[in-house]
């Protein structure tokens, strides 16, 4: 039987974990929005599944007779791209009122076709995948989708970025307002009870055999994040044992840790910031694995160049976590262990 799991940034594969509540929340919205434009921000780190998410809610949405839905890229030409979806996902009735329009540009192309989805009681579900970059392709469709809500079309626009990449976008003036008053939703790690059950289903349809206590420890190990569930079930499954035990995990382990430090954090730091970094050194040579943030926020002003705002950068990309109230510490699973081996990478 083919290996199910497939650990790779932007892979969809067959044994990922949906989230039916979050994509339901977007639906139910889709459902209510009559007559404006919804611009959502689908955020978090990289590997925490926003790329399943997105083609999961593009999925459903299809689903829906009274939505053309279209999914983009940040690299598309995104009106040609669009128009051409649009027709060809339009009635017979509308695909013949779209051929006898009028226009000069792709974009008013774009918008005259809204128009026309309009007339005929449509609305229009878009998906833009890797929206990491404020292009001025994405702002111009943003900005038009705007307009088009103003005017009474109904728009849904749903984007997947990073989160650490944000501040680009709150940076540039043309896209600030666009973005403040959009909806942002941060995918919260997966529920560990959940990835438990998911990995028991997924090798017990492959006839092995994983011990209760075992699916536990699996859990824990990717500490809910898609990706580590993504990375330890393949290693798990490559390795052809067929009674899984707590053995047979440890051995596991220090390649499950490797492959985890190389593939994911690494990328992850690297689009940190340097006041972001400081911090996560901070906290991985404090004795305590929960710290007091009180106390850390006095050693990042006495002792970084960092300003406090960093730990909440680094909270919103969920590398860091309050466990209790009044507490911080590392979320991502062996983060901390990750900080201190790759030390001089990361300053």
């Amino acid at each position: 039987m083919i290996n199910p799991f497939n650990p790779g940034f932007g892979n969809i594969s067959p044994s990922c974990i949906k989230r039916p509540v979050l994509q339901q929340k977007l639906l139910d919205q889709a459902d209510q929005l009559h007559g404006a434009f919804l611009p959502v921000f689908v955020d978090g780190p990289r590997g925490c599944g926003k790329t399943v998410f997105l083609n999961d809610l593009g999925d459903a949405m299809l689903d829906r007779d009274d939505w053309i839905t279209i999914d983009l890229e940040l690299g598309d030409d995104f009106f040609s791209t669009l128009v051409g979806a649009i027709y060809y996902q339009a009635s017979a009735t509308v695909s013949e009122e779209l051929d006898s329009l009028s226009y000069d540009t792709p974009s008013e192309m774009f918008a005259k076709y809204v128009e026309t989805l309009t007339k005929h009681q449509q609305q229009l579900f878009i998906t833009v995948d890797e929206a990491n970059q404020p292009t001025d392709a994405l702002l111009k469709l943003l900005q038009l989708c705007q307009q088009l809500g103003h005017d009474g079309n109904t728009i849904m626009m749903v984007l997947a970025g990073i989160t650490s990449r944000m501040p680009q976008f709150l940076g540039d003036e043309n896209f600030s307002s666009l973005v403040q008053n959009s909806q942002r939703l941060t995918l919260p790690l997966l529920d560990l009870d959940t990835v438990a059950k998911s990995y028991q289903q997924i090798f017990t349809k492959g006839h092995r055999i994983i011990e209760s206590q075992v699916l536990k420890t699996m859990a824990r190990a990717t500490g809910g994040y898609a990706y580590a569930f993504q990375i330890l079930g393949s290693l798990v499954w490559e390795s052809n044992t067929q009674k899984i035990d707590q053995t047979s995990l440890s051995q596991l382990l220090p390649a499950y840790q490797n492959q985890l430090f190389n593939d994911a954090y690494l990328p992850i730091v690297n689009e940190l910031t340097m006041g972001d970094r400081e911090v996560i050194e901070i906290m991985a040579h404090e004795i305590d694995e929960t710290i007091d943030e009180r106390f850390l926020k006095e050693q990042i002003n006495d002792t970084s160049t960092a300003a406090p705002i960093c730990l909440q950068h680094l909270i919103e990309n969920q590398i860091v976590n309050y466990p209790e109230p009044g507490k911080v510490a590392f979320a991502l699973p062996y983060f901390r262990k990750f900080a201190i081996k790759n030390e001089n990478k990361i300053a």
